[in-house]
């Protein structure tokens, strides 16, 4: 034995000790029977007993952590309250492991008690994940995939788990709106499609889906986001714009579990505009009248005794309310969850409001070779919606208009000769109109497998989403004729249309799983089909009285009535087949590929074929790494492959003819009335799938005993035969809509990164997790030379080639004139006067006209960042995420309204129009009728879009186990207050810089976004 010298610390033991070779402590024999040298001196230092207890990051006791004495075989378990007592050495150091979570060593340093708080292995908890149809283990996925903490996702007070993703995970890009049930804007790796949309499949416990808004966010497991063409290709034709794959909770072995989990806040809008009132309201338009040689209505030239803030009349204090129960458990052969959940949210303006009641029912049960899982959720949820653009009209309407006005149609106050303005009564819109959404949903799945050898599984899952909705609008006698000045009288009416939705699943999947020596194999081959049905009828009638009691029901309709409907399907047949292989758990290998058959193309192009593969290394698992000891684990991979995007709608190959066309034909006096048909829309001849390639490079590491881990991607993704629909002219018989053409593409490319770090120190635990991502969006090519797409008010962006989507195109201001001499020299605005706007003469033709407007930034941003901080100590937690854009512009149509000062509206209080006395740089001067100082199309209004928000932060207490094992039947009780989106840090002047835009086109658009709500909320969460 290699002579070594041991040094023992006890000043006690006899001196000789200290410095003796290990060979002569050892005893003769001992090597033979293996006993170690830490043992045998163990036996020669004092022992002492050292107690103590264990407790989750929850500051709960930990049952079954094995506490170990290290380089020994002694041992102990902690018992049901997470105690533990062990006779050690009193210079050990202890061990601590359990399933899940880090393991922790602690030195005993004479101490006899010793209190442990262990915290989560997210390495661990993830280590299998689901890719496309196989469950492969962490460290074998070589495409892009992303796990969310569910934790940190039920933290958010929030009705979808879409909304709590954002500033969670790198890639993914997710724009939240405050209007109650209104589902946020999702795109995985930035825009994918020009027309078709580029919003991700779900799939819920197996079945496909478009959203998930009224999937309860306290049933969720798991959430994974599939970002490359490697674990997309499995999806085909719906995987182009990503996946996120949603696992409900089940049953867990062990005592029956009982649960309640709730909170309740308030929520309210956290930025508006100080707008004028009457005295500076009407200053500001008699100089508007004044300076264009008019004279001011009454209303601004002696304004009543009237100051009506109509931001106070239509914003209030919302309210927001969830609570959830759940019943659960599992033994060897089955396991249950049943859980009910009610949500509600009064909106911060009056008027909409959103409430939701789900209930889930979760079961699975094995005997032998058979499995069987089964789930499914029924939810009925009810939206009011916003009407009109509530966050423009109250800053159009006039200070001097009162809100109510009993000399009025509708009892609501509007615009008049004496006080002109053409904005709508905002409060007046949100009662005149009683628009509202119905929608009763059941989505589950069934899915029976039966392992035919031990190495060969099949697996049949059946799936079905049911949908039947109710769009209902009330609309009071008077309509606009009683919200907006010189609008006609119109009589009540009632709109309806009721309808269904079926969707419908069902998959066969063989699965084999094989490990020959070092060579493991896992693969499955599948057959699927699915079919959608939607079918609706609408129904409209008119003459319900003059109120103020109305009976809403068709049936009591007075005046005229229409009644339509129609039905709309589609189906798919797809093959499959996706394959993981590694060799010695080193070099691994993915692929997959995927043969769809779709009614929603053309039927010539009906079949496509999606494929996709990748490569990866664990370098960390090779000999010569193993003397780098600061990685756990690295990995590197790469990948490529085409998915498709089939988000099209149903029959567009197919001609559109009218069939009721009368038409007077023949000769003589009386020429007799024929009956014919009309074609209205041309087909979209020769529809295929819009396909999308994509590249990826990417490695994920750990550290420090995987307490610190880092993944990065960069990607390149390239959309052909996208869909595009260049003009066509009336004549051609074209008078439906522009028929689709496969010729644009587009390209988005970026980096992404994510990294994060936990760690537990005594009773203080401590985690952070960070995410970045970058962004380049360009369309190539269009179907056309010079084809463009113009979209946004006034035409403020267009989608050209070499631009992002919706790029912002817009004359450049250059600032105010000062001198009629300025004016001159210019040359170029002949007409304008000192205080008006001067613009660049983009192409110096020396006129000032539409052909100078340029390209001006971008609606996506360049950098995309979150940051999630947890800290704990004992019983105590904080959690904190910021989450931010940076490089992206919005056009603020809000402030053209209070800025154009060309119009009957109100201004912001702050504004400082050009005088004389006043010569102002960026202010031109009032102008009714304006001329070029309120063009629309000009980059004086598109503003900075970047932002820093505090996105979520939780405060949390859980009560010691030595005062809830005194409540009956209480395991565990947890107190939270929690903050969304407490604090904002942003240039941008508007209600919110987090818009949802305008349509596809028109992103970076704000035309009256409800903006997003800040909310406080206290919880309560029992586990019984």
């Amino acid at each position: 034995m290699k002579n070594s010298y041991l040094k023992l610390r006890r000043p006690t033991m006899p001196t000789l000790l200290y410095f003796l070779p290990l060979s002569v402590l050892v005893a003769p024999g001992a090597e033979a029977a293996g006993m170690r040298v830490t043992e045998l001196v163990r036996a020669v230092a004092p022992a002492q007993t050292v107690t103590g207890r264990v407790v989750d990051e929850k500051g709960q006791g930990m049952p079954g952590v094995t506490v170990l004495e290290k380089g020994t075989s002694n041992g102990a378990t902690t018992d049901g309250d997470g105690r533990y007592s062990l006779t050690v050495a009193d210079n050990a150091i202890l061990t601590f492991s359990f399933v899940g979570y880090l393991t922790q060593e602690v030195a005993v340093n004479g101490r006899t008690s010793v209190d442990i708080n262990l915290a989560p292995d997210s390495k661990a908890l993830n280590e299998v994940v689901v890719v496309g149809y196989l469950r492969l283990p962490t460290e074998q996925v070589t495409g892009s995939v992303t796990q969310v903490n569910q934790e940190q996702i039920r933290r958010a007070p929030v009705a979808s788990v879409t909304e709590a993703l954002q500033g969670r995970a790198a890639g993914v890009q997710v724009a939240n709106s405050g209007a109650p049930g209104q589902n946020p804007i999702v795109n995985i790796r930035g825009v994918g499609s020009i027309q078709l949309g580029s919003s991700p499949l779900y799939i819920v416990d197996g079945v496909w889906t478009n959203e998930i808004r009224d999937i309860n966010p306290s049933d969720i497991e798991s959430s994974t986001i599939l970002k490359d063409a490697a674990s997309l290709a499995p999806y085909g034709s719906r995987g182009a714009n990503g996946v996120i794959i949603i696992t409900t909770r089940r049953g867990k072995q062990g005592k029956p579990a009982f649960n309640f989990n709730g909170y309740a806040g308030v929520q309210n809008i956290a930025h508006t505009y100080d707008l004028a009132g009457t005295a500076q309201w009407a200053d500001i338009t008699r100089q508007m009248y004044e300076n264009a040689g008019q004279t001011p209505f009454s209303g601004a030239a002696n304004p009543p005794a009237i100051n009506t803030d109509w931001q106070k009349a239509l914003i209030q204090s919302g309210r927001v309310q969830s609570y959830n129960l759940g019943l659960s458990g599992a033994s060897e052969s089955a396991n249950y969850n049943v859980s009910a959940g009610y949500f509600n949210q009064k909106g911060t303006i009056v008027g909409p409001k959103f409430e939701r009641y789900s209930v889930r029912v979760n079961t699975g049960a094995n005997r032998g070779r058979f499995r069987i899982e089964q789930s499914a959720q029924f939810s009925r949820a009810m939206t009011t919606r916003v009407n009109g653009l509530p966050f423009i009209d109250v800053l159009r309407m006039l200070p001097i208009i009162p809100v109510r006005d009993s000399a009025t149609v509708s009892g609501y106050g509007f615009g008049n000769t004496n006080q002109i303005t053409f904005g709508t009564n905002p409060i007046g819109q949100q009662d005149v109109y009683n628009n509202t959404n119905l929608e009763n949903r059941l989505i589950g799945s069934l899915a029976p497998e039966i392992k035919l050898f031990d190495f060969l599984t099949y697996r049949l899952n059946l799936g079905m989403e049911y949908v039947g909705f109710l769009d209902r609008t009330e609309s009071k006698y008077g309509q606009a004729g009683g919200l907006r000045m010189n609008e006609p009288i119109r009589p009540a009416q009632l709109y309806e249309s009721r309808g269904e939705r079926i969707f419908l699943l069902a998959e066969n999947t063989l699965n084999f799983q094989r490990t020959f020596g070092k060579h493991n194999v896992n693969a499955v081959a599948g057959y699927t089909e699915q079919k959608n049905t939607i079918r609706n009828t609408v129904a409209d009638a008119q003459g319900f009285g003059t109120g103020p009691t109305y009976y809403w029901s068709l049936g009591a309709a007075t005046g005229s009535a229409s009644v339509g409907g129609g039905t709309n399907k589609w189906a798919k047949r797809s093959y499959l087949g996706q394959v993981a292989y590694d060799f010695d758990d080193r070099y691994l290998v993915t692929g997959a590929v995927r043969r769809d058959g779709s009614s929603l193309v053309d039927p010539v192009n009906k079949w496509g074929t999606f494929s996709a593969f990748s490569l990866g290394w664990r370098i960390s698992r090779e000999a010569f790494f193993e003397n780098v000891p600061l990685f756990s684990d690295l990995k590197l991979r790469a990948s490529y492959g085409q998915l498709g995007n089939d988000n099209l709608s149903e029959y567009l190959y197919q001609r559109i003819l009218n069939p009721n066309v009368n038409y007077p034909l023949g000769g003589g006096a009386s020429q007799p009335v024929q009956n014919g048909a009309t074609q209205n829309q041309l087909s979209s001849n020769d529809l295929r799938w819009e396909k999308r390639k994509t590249t990826n490079f990417g490695f994920d590491a750990s550290f420090l005993d995987n307490r610190l881990t880092l993944a990065a991607d960069y990607y390149i993704s390239r959309t052909t035969d996208a869909l595009v629909n260049p003009a066509i002219p009336l004549y051609e018989g074209n008078v439906g809509g522009n028929p689709f053409t496969n010729l644009g593409e587009l390209e988005n490319r970026g980096f992404e990164f994510q990294a994060g770090y936990q760690n537990t120190t005594g009773n203080f635990r401590y985690g952070a997790n960070a995410n970045l991502t970058t962004l380049r969006n360009r369309v190539t090519q269009l179907a056309f030379e010079g084809q463009n797409y113009t979209s946004g008010p006034g035409g403020v962006t267009r989608t050209v080639v070499g631009q992002p989507v919706g790029a912002f195109y817009l004359m450049h201001m250059l600032g105010i004139f000062q001198t009629q001499a300025e004016i001159d020299a210019y040359e170029k605005q002949p007409n304008a006067k000192p205080g008006d706007v001067k613009y660049e003469d983009l192409n110096n033709d020396g006129v000032i006209s539409d052909a100078d407007r340029r390209f001006t930034g971008s609606p996506f941003p360049k950098l995309q960042y979150g940051f999630n901080l947890t800290l704990g100590y004992k019983n105590f937690d904080l959690a904190a995420l910021f989450q931010g854009v940076q490089g992206n512009d919005i056009y603020n149509v809000t402030r053209y309204w209070t800025d154009r000062m060309d119009d009957n509206g109100n201004f912001r209080a702050d504004i400082r129009p050009w005088t004389p006395s006043n010569p102002s740089t960026t202010t031109p001067r009032p102008l009714l009728g304006g001329g070029q100082n309120a063009l629309m199309i000009t980059d004086r209004w598109l503003e900075n879009g970047a932002y820093l928000r505090l996105k979520n932060l939780q405060v949390s207490y859980s009560l010691p186990k030595t005062i809830t094992e005194k409540l009956a039947g209480v395991g565990s009780v947890r107190f939270t207050l929690t903050a969304q989106n407490l604090l904002t840090f942003t240039k941008y002047t508007g209600y919110d810089p987090e818009i949802v835009g305008a349509g596809s086109l028109a992103r970076g658009v704000d035309e009256g976004n409800y903006p997003n709500v800040r909310t406080i909320t206290g919880g309560l969460q029992v586990g019984f």
